[in-house]
């Protein structure tokens, strides 16, 4: 993990995040959901200097790229 002080706050709200996805991409292996937001996030805090968003952003980042490597027919539940 990064030098940046992670508080409990941020935590709760990046699992909180992840949950999310997991639930909204169902039809995904949930490690594979874990493994993009570790991914995801790590890259996004390498050099943060604030945290606030980052939660919020790594949600969007991981949902696009999921959205990428599903198809668009699993996605929509049909």
């Amino acid at each position: 993990m990064p030098a940046v002080a992670l508080d409990e706050t941020f935590e709760k709200r990046m699992k909180q995040a992840e949950t999310d996805v997991a639930r909204e991409f169902a039809e995904v292996n949930r490690e594979l959901v874990r493994r993009e937001f570790e991914r995801v996030s790590e890259d996004l805090l390498r050099n943060a200097k604030v945290t606030d968003f980052v939660p919020v952003l790594v949600r969007r980042h991981v949902r696009e790229n999921l959205k990428e490597q599903v198809p668009a027919t699993v996605v929509a539940g049909t």
